[in-house]
């Protein structure tokens, strides 16, 4: 008697465990360790894409 209602509370748990919706907590990145280094590479990239558009527009304005 008592190993049947213990599966019919199992199966009770999973279907809550399953109808809860998932929490941001689960997709947190860890802190980074030098957060300087993200920041100053983040920048040179934005500062070597901008250079890339001017570069290319030169070109385009002078074939022009």
């Amino acid at each position: 008697m008592a190993h049947g209602e213990t599966r019919a509370l199992r199966a009770a748990s999973a279907s809550a465990v399953a109808a809860a919706p998932p929490s941001d907590d689960d997709f947190d990145f860890l802190p980074t360790a030098h957060p300087g280094r993200e920041v100053f590479t983040a920048c040179l990239f934005v500062l070597l894409i901008i250079a890339l558009f001017v570069w290319v527009g030169s070109k385009l304005i002078v074939a022009m």
